[in-house]
């Protein structure tokens, strides 16, 4: 039983909301825990009724559908709920669906009813909770109800959940059941098993087995239940689809071996957090698709403006939820992009939105410092100004993309002529890479589709590359207009000689190297 629901009981608090998925799960625990009160426990279901809590649960295992006709409707049975003498005693009345029932007004007035009855007579002990999969808590109740969020799967109920599972189909169990299931609901771990069972029952060595790989694309489909989270589909991303950044390269190369089971053996943990930072355009999101293809891990895009909503406790609420699935789809990279806008918003966040944004920050930076599942936070930004401190300190590495030099422009446009099947060897790369100084790679991919339409227009056969050349060297460069805003990023990297590398990031690539942002601040 959760730690926080036992406290809130043991306490006598009078209104419990339990967020969890696992309506099922819940009842049964809590029928435990409340035994000796099993003839004082009633739960509300819209299609049952008020009944005894025994009795539904008896219930599924009999077929049988009894129902309390009298107290079918919510309002029904709040008024017996009101009306009812404990005597003495401790019943507790579960109110399932409250996400439905509270947002009517006549619902709200006869719940608060209940809270002044029990609050101006200290001899009737009346216990409500109420569970739902979302939290939703008018305002007009807010000061009396506790909330209590399911914290998920244990090690031992995933160890029981997966035994019985296995005997049943008289198959020996996985020794990392506990990683393997970490993170998904009772329902999923028993649906998992079958979809690797059915997968996996006529292959002739290992027949009817739980496979890591099967349980894995289990894992990734779970996102598609959701528009909390995207999935990103990294497959046509590879780290030769970057120009440059050959230090990022070498160490995602590098900690790779942290996710394979030789590495966990090793003592290696997987990177908590990446920080990506640097001039706009410099193929810091490209890298963090191209990370989740060199690790072989699903990139699940998180926008924390997806998240929030305009009810009460509705955004915290979304939060949680998108942590669970972020969960059940682990191992995985989060990505957040263009952090300094997605987790911005915390200093304001008491006078713009009563405190939602600092609350909803707060709730995902707590669960990353403290999940045991295998996610890597991986966030892009332009711009350190508005990114939230305890963000950049909790990032494993942190790393500057500078502007690429005059050879990393010549990879750039190499990638990008042959994504267009245009052969590389046949322009004057260097000619090209010399009118494309200063520029990110961005801007040279928007100048060789700008080329491609002139060309175009004037009858060429395929890029003019004179056309092109044009089009590099008029293109007005951003890196022109934001010299200060790079200049504060370098100053807060700084840069030791000893090492060659910045004191608060890596850089990307080699800072000494010809074309670097650092040499053009400095010049």
């Amino acid at each position: 039983m959760n730690a926080d629901l036992l406290f809130h009981l043991r306490s006598l608090s009078r209104m419990i909301y339990f967020v969890t998925e696992e309506e099922d799960r819940f009842l049964l625990k809590l029928k435990d825990t409340l035994k000796r009160f099993a003839p004082r426990t009633y739960v509300y279901n819209a299609a049952f009724g008020l009944v005894g809590l025994d009795n539904l649960t008896r219930d599924w295992g009999t077929r049988a559908h009894a129902v309390a006709p009298d107290l079918q409707g919510i309002h029904d049975a709040l008024i017996h709920i009101y009306k009812d003498d404990p005597k003495d005693e401790q019943n507790f009345y579960i109110i399932t669906d409250p996400e439905r029932w509270l947002k009517d007004d006549h619902v709200q007035r006869r719940i608060l009813n209940i809270v002044h009855q029990l609050h101006n007579d200290i001899r009737t002990i009346k216990i409500m909770i109420f569970v739902g999969q979302r939290k939703y808590i008018p305002e007009k109740l807010s000061r009396y109800i506790e909330v209590v969020h399911d914290t998920g799967l244990g090690t031992e109920e995933i160890g029981t959940i997966v035994q019985q599972a296995c005997e049943h189909l008289q198959i020996q169990p996985p020794e990392d059941a506990e990683e393997l299931f970490r993170g998904l609901t009772s329902y999923e771990v028993d649906a998992a098993i079958a979809q690797s069972i059915v997968k996996t029952k006529k292959d002739k060595s290992a027949p009817k087995r739980i496979d890591p790989a099967y349980i894995a694309e289990f894992r990734r489909r779970q996102l598609r239940k959701t528009d909390l989270v995207q999935h990103i589909d990294t497959s046509a991303f590879t780290f030769d689809k970057i120009g440059g950044a050959n230090r990022f390269k070498a160490w995602a190369r590098k900690i790779k071996a942290a996710w394979t089971p030789e590495g966990r053996e090793a003592g290696l943990e997987h990177p908590k957090g990446v920080l990506n930072v640097g001039v706009w355009g410099t193929g810091k999101s490209l890298s963090v698709k191209c990370l989740g293809s060199e690790w072989g891990l699903p990139v699940v895009s998180l926008e924390m403006g997806r998240l929030r909503s305009s009810g009460v406790g509705e955004s915290e609420a979304n939060v949680y939820r998108a942590l669970r699935i972020i969960e059940s789809a682990a191992p995985c990279i989060v990505w957040i992009d263009e952090g300094e806008k997605s987790l911005s918003g915390g200093q304001s966040s008491a006078q713009s939105d009563a405190g939602t944004t600092n609350r909803t920050i707060g709730i995902f930076s707590t669960w990353l410092q403290e999940t045991k599942a295998k996610v890597t936070l991986a966030i892009t930004a332009n711009t350190l100004k508005t990114l939230p401190v305890e963000f950049v300190n909790r990032m494993d590495e942190r790393f500057f993309f500078d502007l690429p030099s005059e050879e990393e422009r010549i990879d750039i446009l190499k990638i990008h002529l042959k994504q267009r099947n245009l052969d590389p060897m046949k322009f004057d790369l260097a000619m090209l890479a010399d009118k494309a100084r200063s520029m990110v790679g961005r801007e040279i991919e928007q100048c060789i589709k700008a080329a491609l339409v002139e060309s175009f227009d004037q009858k060429k056969k395929g890029l003019d590359q004179d056309i092109f050349a044009v089009e590099l060297a008029r293109k007005p460069r951003i890196v022109k207009t934001m010299v200060d805003e790079i200049k504060e990023v370098l100053d807060w990297v700084g840069y030791d000689p000893d090492v060659d590398d910045g004191i608060r990031a890596r850089f990307a690539s080699d800072p000494n190297r010809k074309g670097g942002a650092m040499k053009l601040v400095e010049g």
